[in-house]
C-alpha cells in the first residue's frame, strides 16, 4: 500500500508495530466528539461549511485507523464543530477484497446517518490486513455499537445506492490520482480541489497543513 509521503510512512510503520486486534482497541460506544454534529449520508458537518475535506480511507488500513484515533477528534472539535469545514467520506478498496465488505457496511450505515460512527467502530475491531476479519458478525457488532440498526444495515449491504456510493468514491479517487490511504482533498470554492500535503498524521502536523488552505 502506498503512503502519502516518506515522513508519513515512518509514522505509519511505528503505528503498525502496535497490536491491531479486534479486542485490543474495542470501543463500545460512539465517540463523544461526534455527538450533536450534523451528519447526512457520507457528510459530517454543516452543509453550509465553506470548506470541504474529502477523506479517502480503506477500513483495513492501519494508518487510517491511526488518523481516526489520534487526529480526527481534534479535527472535529476545532474545524467541523465550529463550522469551518465539513468532512466527506470516500471509502476505497486499496488493500484487498475484504475491504469491500467494510465499505458496503459503512455506506449502508450512511443511510441511517451513522456512517462516521460505523467507520470508527470498524477501526476499533480492525484485524490484520487481508485476514478476512470483516465478517458479518463483526459488521453487526460494529453497527450496534455505532447506533445503527444491524438488520437494516445488512439489508442495505448490496443495494444499488450503496453500490453507487462505492463507484462514486472510486471515480473520485481516480480523478484526484489517489494512490494511498489516508488521503485528504481540500476544496474552498471557487478554488480548485487540492491534496493536503502532510509531513505526518498527528494533530499538529495535520493542522499545520490544513490551516493555510482555510485562509
Amino acid at each position: 500500500m502506498a503512503g502519502p509521503a516518506p515522513s508519513v510512512e515512518q509514522d505509519q510503520k511505528r503505528a503498525a508495530q502496535a497490536p491491531a486486534t479486534a479486542e485490543s482497541s474495542l470501543t463500545l460506544a460512539p465517540t463523544a466528539s461526534l455527538a450533536g454534529i450534523p451528519q447526512k449520508g457520507d457528510t459530517l458537518g454543516r452543509a453550509a461549511a465553506p470548506v470541504t475535506v474529502q477523506v479517502f480511507e480503506d477500513p483495513q488500513c492501519p494508518y487510517c485507523r491511526q488518523w481516526n484515533d489520534e487526529t480526527l477528534p481534534s479535527v472535529v472539535a476545532n474545524y467541523v464543530r465550529t463550522g469551518r469545514i465539513k468532512l466527506v467520506y470516500r471509502g476505497i478498496n486499496i488493500i484487498g477484497p475484504n475491504s469491500e465488505n467494510g465499505l458496503r457496511a459503512i455506506y449502508a450505515a450512511g443511510q441511517q446517518n451513522r456512517l462516521w460512527q460505523m467507520v470508527e467502530q470498524l477501526y476499533a475491531r480492525q484485524g490484520t490486513e487481508n485476514s478476512g476479519w470483516i465478517t458479518d458478525s463483526v459488521i453487526q457488532s460494529a453497527a450496534k455499537a455505532a447506533g445503527a440498526n444491524p438488520n437494516s444495515l445488512m439489508g442495505a449491504f448490496s443495494t444499488a445506492p450503496v453500490t453507487t456510493m462505492l463507484r462514486n468514491a472510486g471515480a473520485a479517487a481516480t480523478a484526484y490520482a489517489v494512490r494511498g490511504t489516508p488521503t485528504f482533498i481540500v476544496q474552498r470554492a471557487p478554488a480548485l480541489p487540492t491534496q493536503l500535503q502532510l509531513s505526518a498524521l498527528d494533530p499538529t502536523s495535520f493542522a499545520a497543513a490544513l490551516d493555510p488552505l482555510l485562509q
